[in-house]
């Protein structure tokens, strides 16, 4: 059978973006798929922690990202339900250091239309957009290609190993049965901008009793607040999303305060349900990165770090897969075993969040004891930005610490940052 490329990649966002950039580096031929049109805009917290920086930077996307309107954000700032408060830096920690001081956050209307054009300037890469793959071409059991219908009408595309990259409702991930609800955490995102609101150079999670907001500014004067609610509450929104989001957000006193002279920007978005588990992130003929793979809101927003890294990961192993004839699930295995080492902890910390974050009582303690031990709460806000594993927080001397009403920071002081732009 003829093969009319090395690697069909479905889905344009960044973890099919960066994948076709790093694919595109080593010359293999590649065609990026997306049912949509770019730009586009995207609902999502839009921020990039520190190390996904860090692999926009190997892929060689970080400086067409940073000619985008954007903001430096460093650290997190989290407040509770009963109004305690934290914030944490992105700080080193012993061995650990963030690639840079800050994450940035940018409208995804902008990110992905950047990543795109970044992966199409390598020679070996196609990108069609606007052409929405419809199924897998499925033969003994194995993935040869896909099929699908754009502006040229229906087409089939062949190569030895497609990528699912096209989101939580990847249609690779469910012709194969690798992807699943996660009906335990089952949340929706809503999405508005706001101009002319003072906010700082931290993101902002607010708890409330409804859900809690997400904010982050995206360049000098815009703010993007994100709504996460129980799938089940959406039932009262009953057609009206502008006037359920806006109930919701003036009942936060600290935040309708500062709302109070803004002006929305746009229409509310709306998408969800968010939650999905794996099965499985290879089979023969394909694989799967990013959301396709599975999704826990991570609240603080490592959301795109999942996604550009688990390219980075495929973009190491598909060579050595493509050098076999028809790569098989074996041959694909060790991305799964990668995949894993780098993901495993941290998805199974952000579960176990989850699971504590809507009972008040527990999360406000926390939030209150790690905002009197900021350098406690440093070490929290490092792991949401993905440069100090789960096991360096999650252990029984941080516990202990936290416990400890006398604990005191050792140590030297913290070096001085440069103020974001």
């Amino acid at each position: 059978m003829a093969q009319d490329w090395d690697v069909i990649v479905v889905g344009a966002g960044p973890a099919g973006s960066t994948l076709s950039a790093f694919l595109g580096a080593r010359g293999l031929r590649t065609l990026l798929l997306d049912r949509d049109r770019f730009p586009r805009r995207k609902p999502c917290g839009e921020f990039m922690s520190p190390e996904a920086l860090a692999t926009l930077d190997r892929s060689g996307a970080l400086p067409k990202v940073e000619a985008l309107p954007h903001r430096r954000l460093f650290g997190h700032e989290i407040w509770s339900y009963d109004g305690s408060h934290l914030r944490g830096d992105y700080a080193p920690f012993g061995k650990y250091r963030p690639f840079r001081p800050y994450g940035m956050a940018v409208q995804r209307l902008l990110l992905d239309h950047a990543l795109l054009k970044h992966a199409a300037t390598f020679p070996s890469v196609t990108v069609r957009e606007g052409f929405r793959v419809e199924d897998l071409i499925l033969r003994g059991g194995r993935v040869q290609g896909v099929r699908g219908v754009g502006d040229r009408g229906p087409e089939t595309f062949f190569a030895p190993l497609t990528v699912g990259a096209d989101g939580i409702h990847s249609i690779v991930a469910r012709r194969l049965g690798l992807t699943e609800p996660d009906r335990s955490l089952c949340k929706c995102a809503m999405v508005a901008y706001f101009r002319g609101m003072e906010i700082g150079d931290h993101g902002e999670v607010h708890l409330t009793e409804s859900g809690y907001f997400a904010m982050a500014p995206v360049d000098a004067d815009l703010v993007n607040i994100n709504f996460i609610v129980d799938q089940s509450k959406m039932r009262e929104v009953n057609g009206d999303a502008e006037g359920f989001y806006r109930r919701h957000l003036m009942d936060v006193p600290r935040l309708a305060a500062r709302l109070r002279n803004a002006v929305q920007v746009g229409k509310v978005a709306t998408t969800g349900p968010l939650a999905r588990r794996n099965r499985g992130t290879v089979a023969p003929g394909a694989m799967l990165v990013g959301d396709s793979t599975e999704f826990v809101d991570p609240v603080t927003g490592e959301g795109i770090f999942l996604a550009v890294r688990s390219a980075e990961i495929a973009a190491g192993v598909i060579p050595g897969a493509l050098a076999v004839a028809d790569p098989d699930a074996p041959t694909l295995a060790e991305y799964h075993r990668l995949r894993g080492l780098e993901f495993g902890e941290r998805l199974n910390s952000c579960r176990i969040v989850q699971r504590y974050l809507y009972r008040p009582w527990i999360t406000n303690w926390v939030v209150r004891t790690l905002g009197a031990k900021p350098w406690l709460a440093d070490r929290i806000i490092g792991m949401s930005g993905d440069y100090i594993p789960p096991a360096a927080v999650f252990n029984l001397p941080f516990i202990l610490s936290v416990l400890n009403p006398f604990t005191r920071r050792r140590g030297t002081a913290e070096p001085a940052r440069a103020i974001g732009s």
